[in-house]
């Protein structure tokens, strides 16, 4: 994926500094023109210098000044824009918007500069935003207040910028949820494209199938050597687990795709491969490219903004709420072992046979660490809404269910939690990631319900 390419355009060039008023000792407006600086190269390169510190890693910027209109109808393409009002040109502002990409106004400080252009911009926020509204389209504006307001609203853009440019690989049917039903199941795969931008390849089990007979066979001690405990039993091969991953990583790279999910559960991928996916998937997702189970397209769609938000690996997982203790309790089989995109550190796992087949080498419980996590579930029909639930991870436990298991303090509240209840399987990622989370559903028109 491209980096994401941001435009910072000076409006104008007048100014003045605060400090030159505040050495005004007799008052006298009668020369409006003594206290007006120009921008130079030095306070441009400055300002710009600013505004790229409070830049996420991974962007490319440039910056250039507008003075007229056909300035700005100049202005070289950027995924967003970034605008600096100095004097009054409150056309520039318009042309800008019509390139149809994302604007964050950022002020200088009062206490630094000011600026005529400050009586300018809120009439374009203002218009803007009745226009677009009798139009039914988004203004896509945003005023920052502060360097990290200005620094979130950035971190949120390129969040959706890296949703609009996900492409995604599912293999098999599709999953049936919401409510059942076949024909919704590849309606969220449509509105996912339609709503997001998303690419989406889609390919039937039987033809992966063929793809899988056609790579050779796996280690069979390849997971056996790396789990902490291999409890998978002696007589079972895990030879199959390891091969899964490696033609996924094929097709990953046919396709070049950055996402990935496969009917695992319902299909024959399973019983035809004689193995689970719980290991790839796992595997994938250590490696960067967010994978869900089951072909559910609305969970990887959790995933991907939680992820992408947060900058840490997801794991996704079934929720279990228990209100009379604030507890709640997940499990699933595919948890990533590294704990964050940003470091090598990473959980110890035990291999065990599949919970719901015991017949099918792995299941792999990932020893997950104590402290803060963030878990989100995403609205599994219009995909508008997200659960943002703060928790604390206590410890992992060993009950009847997928292999990877935990339990998390809520001191939100669960009966909270369930009455705002969205989603089928949900996604957790270390840390108190909810702030990145939501204000990255503002950018993507989710609503955020943070518990």
């Amino acid at each position: 994926m491209k980096n994401m390419k941001i435009g910072i355009v000076f409006v104008g060039r007048i100014y003045t500094p605060t400090k030159e008023e505040r050495k005004v000792v007799d008052c006298d407006l009668s020369d409006p023109e003594k206290l007006n600086f120009l921008t130079d190269d030095a306070f441009k390169a400055k300002y710009s210098a600013a505004i790229r510190s409070l830049l996420p890693e991974g962007v490319d910027s440039f910056s250039c000044e507008v003075e007229s209109e056909n300035d700005a109808i100049d202005v070289a393409e950027a995924d967003a824009y970034v605008l600096m009002p100095f004097n009054a040109i409150d056309k520039v502002f318009g042309v800008l918007h019509s390139k149809n990409k994302p604007i964050v106004i950022y002020t200088a400080p009062y206490s630094d500069i000011w600026s005529y252009g400050n009586v300018f911009y809120p009439y374009f926020m203002r218009d803007v935003r009745k226009i677009d509204s009798y139009m039914g389209i988004n203004p896509d504006v945003y005023l920052a207040d502060s360097e990290k307001d200005f620094s979130d609203y950035m971190a949120a853009l390129i969040v959706r910028y890296k949703i609009t440019n996900t492409k995604v690989l599912c293999i098999g049917e599709a999953m049936y949820e919401p409510y059942h039903s076949f024909n919704w199941g590849y309606e969220i795969i449509r509105l996912i494209q339609a709503k997001f931008g998303i690419k989406w390849y889609h390919m039937g089990k039987d033809k992966f199938l063929k793809e899988y007979e056609a790579v050779e066979a796996g280690d069979p001690d390849y997971i056996r050597k790396i789990a902490k405990n291999d409890r998978i039993p002696k007589e079972y091969s895990a030879a199959d687990c390891e091969k899964a991953h490696r033609v996924y990583q094929k097709l990953i790279k046919e396709y070049d795709v950055n996402a990935f999910t496969v009917n695992c559960l319902e299909s024959t991928v399973h019983t035809s491969c004689h193995t689970t996916s719980c290991f790839a998937l796992s595997r994938l997702n250590d490696e960067g490219i967010i994978s869900a189970c089951e072909a559910d397209a609305t969970t990887l769609m959790d995933m991907l903004i939680t992820s992408y938000a947060s900058g840490e690996p997801s794991f996704m997982l079934n929720p279990y709420l228990f209100p009379m203790d604030n507890k709640l309790f997940v499990s699933h089989c595919t948890s990533p072992t590294k704990r964050s995109y940003s470091n090598d550190e990473t959980d110890e796992f035990n291999a065990y046979a599949y919970f719901e087949m015991r017949t099918l080498p792995c299941g792999l419980q990932i020893l997950k660490q104590p402290g803060p996590v963030t878990v989100t579930g995403i609205s599994h029909d219009k995909l508008d809404r997200m659960v943002i639930v703060r928790g604390n991870l206590v410890r992992n436990t060993a009950f009847p269910s997928c292999r990877t298991q935990v339990e998390i303090d809520v001191p939100g509240g669960i009966k909270k939690l369930a009455e705002n209840y969205e989603g089928r399987h949900w996604a957790l990622v270390y840390g108190d990631q909810s702030e990145k989370i939501a204000k990255a559903n503002e950018m993507l028109g989710i609503e955020s319900v943070i518990i």
